[in-house]
C-alpha cells in the first residue's frame, strides 16, 4: 500500500468540539472526519449522498492519519455571527438579534501533516495524487469553518508496512494514536521529561447522513513530539517513520 503524505496550515482553525455550544471549544487537530471533509473538496466529491461521487463512499477504504508539526497554541476571540434565517439573502438585518458576538476558542498557526493511505488503487486515487503534487485543488479547503482557508503542499508518496506488535514493544510513533484498542492501560506509554501530553475524544466515522457513528479516544504529544508507546499494530513508511492511521471498519450502504 501507498501513502500519500501532505501538509496543511492556515493562519487561523476551528475544529468544533461537538460537547460545546454557546462558546465552542476546538480540537487541537482536524478530526478523522475533517480530514475527509478536506480530502472531498480537494478531489471535488459532493456532500450529497445521492450523487455517485458522494465523498463518504468513495473515501470509504482509505486510511487517515495527522501529525501535529508545529505547537499547539489556542487563542480565545470574539467572531461576529450573523443570524442569516432572519436577514435572508443579507438584504435586509432585522434590527433584533440579527447580530452577536460569541467567544469561540481557536488554534493560531495550526500546521499538519496528514497521511492517506488507499487499500486499491483508483481514478479518484490517482487524481488525489496528482492534484496534491501540483498544489490545485476542485473546492477550496479549510480548516473548520470557511474563514479560515487551509494552505496546503505534497510530502511524498511512501511505501508502508503494516506491523503487529505482539511482543508489546514500546515503539516511537510520529502521529496521533487511538488507544482504544491497547491492551494494558496500566502501562502502554513511557512518559518523558519536557513532554506535554493530552487525551481526547474525536470522531472517526459518520454514515450517509454525516451522523457520527464511531468516536475514538486519541493520545498525542501537544508540540508534535514522537509518542513512545505499545500499541497493538502501527504503520512504518519506507523512511522509517512510524505512524498510526485510522480505518474506516463500517461499510456504507448505497443510498442509490
Amino acid at each position: 500500500m501507498k501513502i500519500l503524505a501532505f501538509d496543511i496550515w492556515g493562519d487561523w482553525a476551528l475544529f468544533k468540539k461537538f460537547y460545546t455550544t454557546a462558546s465552542p471549544l476546538t480540537f487541537h487537530f482536524p478530526p478523522i472526519t475533517t480530514l475527509k471533509g478536506i480530502v472531498g473538496a480537494i478531489l471535488g466529491l459532493s456532500n450529497n449522498p445521492k450523487d455517485n461521487n458522494f465523498y463518504l463512499e468513495i473515501l470509504g477504504d482509505y486510511l487517515f492519519g495527522i501529525q501535529i508539526i508545529k505547537p499547539i497554541k489556542t487563542y480565545r476571540m470574539g467572531y461576529n455571527w450573523i443570524e442569516t434565517k432572519k436577514a435572508k439573502y443579507m438584504q435586509i438585518m432585522p434590527p433584533e438579534k440579527s447580530r452577536y458576538q460569541t467567544i469561540i476558542e481557536t488554534l493560531k498557526d495550526p500546521y499538519y501533516r496528514v497521511y492517506v493511505g488507499s487499500k486499491e488503487e483508483s481514478s479518484f486515487w490517482d487524481k488525489l495524487v496528482e492534484l496534491i503534487k501540483n498544489h490545485k485543488s476542485i473546492f477550496t479547503p479549510f480548516l473548520g469553518i470557511s474563514e479560515h482557508i487551509a494552505e496546503f503542499k505534497y510530502v511524498g508518496l511512501y511505501n508502508v508496512n503494516e506491523i503487529e506488535n505482539s511482543l508489546k514493544k514500546f515503539v516511537s510513533i510520529s502521529s496521533v494514536v487511538s488507544i482504544d484498542g491497547i491492551d494494558d492501560i496500566s502501562d502502554f506509554l513511557k512518559i518523558e521529561s519536557g513532554k506535554v501530553y493530552q487525551r481526547d475524544k474525536i470522531p472517526v466515522e459518520m454514515d450517509n447522513n454525516r451522523k457520527v457513528t464511531k468516536y475514538s479516544t486519541v493520545l498525542y504529544e501537544m508540540n508534535g513530539r514522537d509518542l513512545i508507546i505499545k500499541l497493538k499494530k502501527y504503520w512504518q513508511l519506507e523512511n522509517g517513520i512510524r505512524i498510526y492511521l485510522f480505518e474506516n471498519k463500517m461499510d456504507i450502504p448505497s443510498s442509490r
